[in-house]
């Protein structure tokens, strides 16, 4: 399983503001649903990610848990289309009358 989210901060062992003990990349993002959560940056990205990126997140199950890695960067048209799907989505599913009481917030988080 994937979820869409948007970077609204890079936390890089590269940022002389930030000490760490190891090399790895972690970001703040709001997720399509209104979840703000941190997650890892897969290494691989970890150089070329920057803030407002779209971002697709794997929550594969694993023993531990979801993996909660940021495994693709989705820019350009890609992106705005990705993300624009999952807002709208979710609005859909707010505003669904009188028998959608109160979004909940969905269990996938931590």
């Amino acid at each position: 399983m994937y979820h869409i989210g948007k970077v609204i901060e890079v936390f890089s062992s590269e940022d002389k503001n930030i000490v760490t003990f190891d090399s790895n990349a972690q970001a703040m993002l709001d997720m399509w649903d209104e979840n703000l959560i941190t997650v890892g940056i897969d290494f691989h990205l970890s150089k070329s990610i920057k803030k407002d990126d779209i971002v697709l997140v794997d929550y594969t199950a694993t023993q531990t848990g979801p993996r909660m890695v940021i495994v693709k960067l989705l820019r350009g048209e890609v992106g705005k289309r990705a993300w624009k799907q999952y807002k709208d989505h979710f609005e859909r599913m707010r505003t669904k009358g009188p028998a959608a009481k109160a979004v909940t917030k969905q269990s996938y988080v931590g």
